[in-house]
């Protein structure tokens, strides 16, 4: 009997001593409706990233590995907010591609405090596609339209009766911030809407926002309007460095990024400038030193040292990427490799960008100075197949000449992604065998463009 009593009190202590394996992910599942399917990008603003195939039928799950409870970025073609994750949590949504701003719908954990944050996009969404009724008034009357949004969603906010606590008080903080960012757009938008370039808001009007402080790390990882304007006040002491000082972009970017006092938010900053541009780099070896010397965060060191590693592949010589069978606009389909034989600049571009349009009539210049040489001008767009009307109609406008193709979806392609393309345009110059000779080349109005044909004889 004696023995049967140690083994039963051994075996509880062992039972009360085994550890269970903490639960550090997230099913996210859903349906949207009107849709055919592409990837859903799910991120954090401490950097967090996660792609989901969403089906053509619309239907997607996947399991999320999260480092920590918060707001989490969701992105699918015209759907942009931010639910609420933690771990352990089974978050369901259904939406329409169509209507996403009043259709949008979450089931499942946190669902009152997730409709709120459905509620909440749905009203800036609104608010930002009736440009007109939103910002084309005078000042008295934006401020009253802005008060009364920040009250509308504080009295939603205020509703919810199981939300953690610390949540609440970063949301009634990032209401205000979305107040104050669109304060911040007024006189931009104003200007457009009415055409007056040299619109001026008030100083009283500006006052507040000019009193803002930009080194809350707390409010930077919770509110995207308050890392957006943070991420605005460096482009604007970007700009000044590059202007006033005549310093490289690159450099100027840099020292306005020194500046910021948080470490936490200067660490986030440089990690987002050297993942957009690292790919795009003249010295990819420099910057690459560059941000492990100015950053202190060993998870954004490790990150980019990875990114720094597949970038190699993009190195001058190594074989391009490729694209298979795009429609051309002159007929029939085009691959990279029917391209071999002649030099290839390659233009990724797309309709809706102003940057991509800007540089147009320069590439048309080159285009006929380069007329009948070794090198083809191909224009690949980006734009998304439900646009490719828009892609022929701008195509026929502005008489484009070179082989015009369009990817068949859009960015969600083995060509985009291998050439780690974050932002359009971009050039990509390959030699007659389809190797890379520049995966960033200079642009057609840079002067450089012509040297470099020069120098390859071309």
């Amino acid at each position: 009997m004696k023995k049967h009593i140690i083994i039963v009190i051994t075996l509880l202590v062992l039972w009360s001593c085994k550890k269970e394996t903490p639960i550090n992910y997230v099913i996210f599942s859903g349906n949207i409706n009107n849709t055919k399917g592409g990837e859903l990008i799910i991120r954090s603003l401490n950097g967090f990233t996660k792609t989901i195939n969403v089906k053509e039928t619309g239907v997607f799950q996947d399991t999320l590995f999260i480092e920590e409870d918060g707001l989490y970025g969701l992105r699918y073609e015209r759907i942009n907010f931010f639910p609420y994750l933690s771990k352990g949590a089974k978050i369901q949504l259904n939406i329409d591609a169509k209507e996403p701003a009043s259709t949008l719908n979450l089931t499942g954990d946190h669902a009152e405090l997730n409709n709120y944050f459905a509620y909440k996009y749905s009203k800036e969404y609104e608010f930002a596609m009736d440009r007109e009724g939103s910002y084309n008034v005078d000042e008295s009357t934006f401020e009253i339209k802005i008060n009364d949004f920040q009250k509308d969603l504080e009295q939603n906010l205020e509703a919810i009766k199981n939300i953690p606590e610390d949540i609440k008080a970063k949301e009634i903080r990032a209401i205000n911030y979305s107040r104050l960012a669109k304060k911040g757009n007024y006189e931009r938008m104003y200007g457009y809407l009415n055409k007056n370039k040299e619109f001026k808001a008030s100083d009283a009007f500006k006052k507040e926002l000019s009193e803002m402080t930009f080194d809350n790390s707390e409010d930077y990882l919770y509110s995207s309007d308050y890392q957006r304007m943070v991420s605005d006040k460096i482009q604007q002491k970007t700009y000044n460095f590059y202007e006033k000082d005549s310093l490289p972009y690159p450099e100027a970017q840099s020292k306005a990024i020194s500046e910021i006092k948080n470490e936490v938010i200067k660490n986030a900053e440089l990690y987002k400038n050297i993942t957009t541009f690292l790919a795009m780099s003249k010295d990819k070896d420099k910057d690459f030193n560059d941000f492990l010397n100015a950053s202190t965060n060993e998870k954004h060191k490790t990150r980019i040292k990875e990114l720094f590693e597949s970038l190699k592949v993009l190195d001058a010589g190594q074989p391009s990427p490729k694209f298979e069978n795009y429609e051309n606009y002159a007929g029939g389909t085009t691959s990279l490799d029917d391209l071999k034989g002649k030099y290839v600049y390659i233009d990724v571009w797309a309709t809706w960008c102003g940057p991509c349009k800007y540089e147009i009539p320069f590439l048309q210049k080159v285009e006929k100075q380069y007329h009948d040489k070794n090198i083809h001008f191909v224009s690949l767009s980006v734009d998304k197949q439900k646009d490719k009307d828009k892609w022929k109609k701008m195509i026929a406008d502005k008489a484009l000449g070179g082989i015009q193709i369009i990817s068949d979806n859009d960015f969600n392609t083995p060509f985009v992604s291998g050439y780690k393309i974050m932002g359009i345009p971009r050039f990509i110059l390959l030699d007659p065998k389809g190797n890379i000779v520049q995966a960033n080349a200079p642009r057609p109005s840079d002067e450089k463009l012509v040297e470099l044909f020069n120098e390859l004889g071309i």
